[in-house]
């Protein structure tokens, strides 16, 4: 009985939570990019986040992702403890600025094709959507994928929506849904500090280039209780 209550909890409170992670309604009935690739009565997982920056200083932190690139800006220690060698980047690489259909993104290349993604689409500062490599053979033959996971940013204003959509494969399984929540939020977390920080030194920097502070400035003593 015990066990049936924690199920039924988690059906019916946690699940829902968890799959739908700071979206909104409209979002999470969206038709976004990758949606396509799967059949349309799979399991979906819609995660939003909102970032105080443009959707290019979005991007260029998450096309980095990978090992071996910028890694997931998640737990990297345990991501370490289970054989990835994951290290965040807190930096912006030109050599990782790039992303093409049919590139590889590596989980834990240690562990062979299977801990890889494949890019099966991708719009700079839009959208990216990733597949494993046996749903690229599948999406190659003319049929539907088993599974995806997109990427998806959306601007409001100066503000960008980040949308982060898993379908199919895992999802729905606790054993999969509550770990990759766990990594996949911070992930989403770490995206958005590293943009809103880059956002904020570009206007610090803006505001230096017009109000730029002389060389030499001038100060004046000043003396206390007459000293």
């Amino acid at each position: 009985m015990a066990a049936i209550g924690i199920a039924a909890l988690y059906r019916h409170h946690v699940a829902p939570w968890i799959h739908t992670w700071g979206a909104r309604r409209e979002e999470m009935t969206a038709v976004l990019p990758g949606d396509e690739l799967v059949d349309p009565d799979a399991l979906r997982t819609t995660r939003a986040v909102t970032i105080d920056a443009r959707p290019r200083d979005v991007w260029a932190w998450l096309v980095q992702l990978g090992e071996g690139r910028g890694g997931f800006y998640s737990y990297s220690l345990l991501e370490r403890a289970v054989g990835a060698d994951i290290h965040n980047a807190d930096a912006i690489h030109r050599e990782w600025q790039r992303l093409d259909v049919g590139d590889t993104i590596w989980l834990a290349r240690r562990y062979g094709r299977r801990a890889s993604m494949i890019v099966a689409a991708v719009e700079p500062e839009s959208y990216l959507v990733l597949v494993s490599p046996t749903d690229s053979e599948r999406l190659g033959r003319g049929e539907k994928a088993l599974g995806s996971w997109s990427f998806v940013l959306r601007r409001e204003q100066d503000w960008t929506r980040l949308l982060v959509r898993g379908s199919g494969e895992a999802v729905g399984h606790f054993w999969f849904d509550i770990p990759h929540f766990v990594m996949e939020q911070k992930m989403m977390r770490g995206i958005a500090a590293r943009a809103e920080r880059t956002r904020r030194g570009q206007i610090v920097e803006a505001i230096r280039t017009a109000h730029p502070v002389p060389e030499t400035v001038l100060t004046t003593d000043v003396r206390i209780d007459g000293r």
